[in-house]
């Protein structure tokens, strides 16, 4: 068995289907991770989500901060210029994609791998366990009754730059750590707008240049989020592949079942590519 992971789809739904076929991609035998935003930006946000969700159980996507962007619309939150979403959002199966979208991961850990997957990121100060235990405190929001009030409320940015005692806000601040991480101090304390690839600090760091982090203990990291940055891959906890498709970039995918030398691939989206250009 074969376990890939892609970046990054963002409705790059063309060159996602071009990576598997070019690994042999066999959902009888393999098995696809996502590490979030597989909507939003990019061409077929819809074709995107019906593909995965045909999968089964040879696929696990993780949540992004893209994703919950599409749950806080279907519940009558906000559109942002850029967006596009109203496609999945009118397609005749529209509830079945939002309730499968619901009920899927905050972060995913494979022991057997030595890999955790996240969208963005975890806070120097969690270990493996308690990032575990904030991520499923947030999916039992996302599942419940109340899920929608919970999403707009992801919507409203002003997120804390450090936890918080406050359940209803340790949540939300937990998401921002899962989903919308880039920079923070050794201690915790969060830059949620900083988007570039590099800060001169030596205080604000990447989330992951932290070398007392303690989730570095238990597990290896594998993420998107961060388009700026690029592919990361001279880290020996963690793998970035987040290689911006949806901007102009190439859509990345690896495969984690191998310990050394983890091969990558990587294709363009000529779609986006085409909208960049104009």
């Amino acid at each position: 068995m074969a376990v890939y992971v892609v970046g990054d789809i963002q409705g790059c739904f063309k060159p996602l289907k071009t990576l598997l076929k070019r690994a042999k991609f066999d959902p009888e035998l393999d098995v696809l991770w996502c590490c979030g935003d597989l909507v939003n930006r990019g061409p077929k946000s819809l074709e995107v989500l019906r593909f995965l969700k045909s999968l089964g159980d040879s696929c696990v996507c993780v949540l992004g901060n893209h994703d919950l962007q599409l749950l806080a619309y279907a519940a009558g939150g906000k559109s942002y210029s850029g967006d596009t979403l109203d496609e999945v959002l009118t397609a005749k199966d529209a509830d079945e994609l939002i309730e499968w979208l619901r009920f899927r991961p905050m972060l995913h850990h494979d022991a057997q791998l030595g890999w955790c997957m996240v969208h963005a990121g975890l806070s120097p100060l969690w270990s493996l366990k308690k990032a575990k235990k904030r991520a499923i405190k947030i999916e039992k929001e996302l599942r419940s009754n109340h899920w929608g009030d919970f999403c707009k409320q992801l919507q409203d940015k002003k997120f804390r730059a450090h936890d918080v005692e406050k359940k209803v806000k340790r949540k939300l601040f937990s998401a921002a750590v899962l989903t919308r991480t880039r920079f923070c101090t050794k201690d915790g304390l969060f830059d949620w707008f900083r988007k570039t690839s590099a800060v001169s600090s030596f205080v604000v760091k990447p989330w992951f240049a932290h070398g007392k982090a303690k989730w570095k203990k238990d597990c290896r990291i594998v993420y998107g989020h961060w388009a700026a940055k690029g592919l990361v891959t001279n880290q020996k906890h963690v793998l970035g592949l987040d290689s911006g498709c949806v901007w102009g970039g190439s859509l990345s995918m690896a495969r984690l079942d191998v310990q050394k030398n983890i091969p990558i691939h990587t294709i363009k989206c000529d779609a986006c590519q085409q909208i960049n250009n104009e």
